[in-house]
């Protein structure tokens, strides 16, 4: 899947949206969520930078952070691909699983326009170096929760049959994507969540129960 979308820079979601090229690589950056134990050498390590940098980056002195809170950090990415506008392929089965995940997270009370939101931030994630590079790896990401979708941490979505309109909202995705320009990462029910991470993420839209966010 990889091979079908072109080395970006972005979200995260995370992702910023300044990419500054150096030679042959890009340098774009993406929003960590300190965890419990994570020290600025561990996230310096974990994103091949440097503490300085990070520092810099967060207008820090102290070595003092704390979980739950959230760090601009630097992502490296090899720049020689062009982007490519050409709507991208992808196989049945991939078809088939984002077309599940979109209904195990609309149902039938979003709208149209939703679910075609909800097979964006797939896509989204799939080009952004922050997360796994092929659908079947984003939908399926573990998280130190359990896992990116809930869906998925329940075992609902081996369970779902997706409708003919949900695999519309997955081929329509698949037609904007090359143009989409808000770059959705996140999508949350403002009257569930309780996630100040989440919460604080810049809105994209919102559609329907959800809103959507970089």
């Amino acid at each position: 899947m990889k091979k079908v979308f072109s080395t970006l820079a972005v979200v995260c979601c995370m992702v910023g949206a300044f990419a500054a090229q150096q030679g042959n690589a890009a340098t774009t950056y993406t929003y960590y969520k300190v965890q419990k134990g994570d020290s600025f050498y561990k996230i310096a390590k974990k994103y091949k930078t440097t503490i300085s940098t990070i520092k810099t980056l967060n207008k820090r002195k102290s070595d003092q952070i704390f979980a739950g809170e959230t760090l601009k950090v630097p992502v490296t990415v090899k720049a020689t691909k062009t982007v490519s506008t050409a709507k991208p392929s992808i196989t049945a089965e991939e078809r088939k699983l984002m077309a599940q995940l979109v209904q195990a997270e609309t149902g039938s009370s979003e709208p149209f326009a939703g679910k075609v939101e909800v097979a964006l931030v797939i896509l989204n994630r799939v080009k952004n170096p922050a997360f796994p590079n092929s659908i079947k790896g984003v939908i399926y990401q573990k998280t130190k929760t359990g896992y990116a979708f809930v869906p998925v941490k329940t075992g609902k979505l081996t369970r779902i049959q997706p409708t003919k309109q949900d695999y519309a909202a997955v081929d329509e995705a698949l037609a904007l994507f090359p143009k989409d320009r808000r770059g959705s990462l996140y999508f949350y029910n403002p009257k569930i969540t309780k996630d100040k991470w989440i919460l604080s993420r810049p809105v994209t839209i919102r559609i329907g129960h959800h809103v959507f966010a970089k």
